[in-house]
């Protein structure tokens, strides 16, 4: 298994090391509250490339490096804002990555969280990273559903995904989803920090709901800050209820709504994470 350290030691395509620039905003916040540390961390990283899935094991099945910061899509985008914002110390983001990226922090394509409604926001909200505070900005809808082999075999992506059918995660799927009406009601009181999930229809052959998410940042009005595919990609902001407003545009496979999770205050003070969270 890769140590923390092979993770900036990583010479393969894409750029590995940590910027300067990016290195100086988390120093210089790590004493600011959260919201304020991811709204620095963030703006560090605008202007950079969209590519889809950039990062990977560096060997095995994903030979994709395990971080880069000359491009980003948008999980891996909130994932390493996250990191440097929570790691107390830019050398020990690495730590808070793993926690978030792969089951009990192995890196091994087969434990990473592929899959948000069933892995990622589950096991973040479990640790303790994040907690769901949809409900605070208005009555959410509560979608359930059971993903089992069946559900896998009829997905016509499912060929994507180098995982066995035991690998694949099954059970219940659920999450709470603010309409977009709501939510653009709500945009002025949404907390900076804030992670907003975009939310598609239920279709019985798709194992997924969440198409996309990006971080609430403070601005002159509510923004969104993302690695979109938008215009010719890249991460960058947008107005909140411009954003929201938007959604409602999608015909082909309408968004239904959004879900929030907050991220949660662990202590930029305390320069690494204990064993039971590594």
């Amino acid at each position: 298994m890769f140590g923390i350290l092979a993770l900036y030691a990583w010479a393969g395509p894409g750029e590995s090391t940590l910027p300067e620039a990016v290195r100086e905003a988390a120093v210089d916040s790590r004493n600011l509250p959260l919201a304020e540390r991811i709204d620095r961390v963030s703006e560090s990283m605008l202007g950079h490339p969209y590519v889809n899935d950039p990062l990977g094991e560096g060997r095995g099945v994903d030979r994709d490096p395990p971080v880069r910061y000359d491009a980003y899509d948008c999980l891996t985008f909130v994932e390493e804002v996250l990191a440097l914002s929570l790691g107390g110390d830019p050398d020990h983001a690495a730590e808070v990555r793993l926690a978030l990226r792969y089951d009990e922090g192995e890196i091994d394509y087969a434990r990473r969280n592929h899959f948000m409604e069933l892995q990622w926001i589950p096991h973040a909200i479990a640790r303790g990273w994040v907690r769901d505070t949809t409900a605070d900005y208005g009555t959410p809808t509560r979608m359930e559903r059971v993903v089992d082999e069946a559900t896998w075999n009829a997905w016509r992506s499912r060929g994507k995904f180098a995982l066995t059918d035991e690998e694949l995660p099954k059970g219940q799927m659920q999450l709470d989803v603010l309409s977009l009406d709501d939510a653009i009601a709500a945009a002025g009181r949404v907390r900076p920090g804030t992670l907003l999930l975009t939310v598609r229809a239920d279709r019985s052959w798709n194992p997924i709901w969440i198409s996309h998410l990006g971080i609430v940042v403070p601005g002159d009005t509510p923004t969104v800050r993302h690695a979109t595919k938008m215009g010719e990609g890249s991460t960058r902001d947008h107005g909140l209820v411009w954003y929201l407003e938007h959604l409602k545009t999608y015909d082909k496979w309408p968004a239904v709504g959004v879900a929030m999770l907050e991220p949660v205050e662990y202590g930029p003070r305390i320069s690494r994470l204990p064993p039971e969270l590594r």
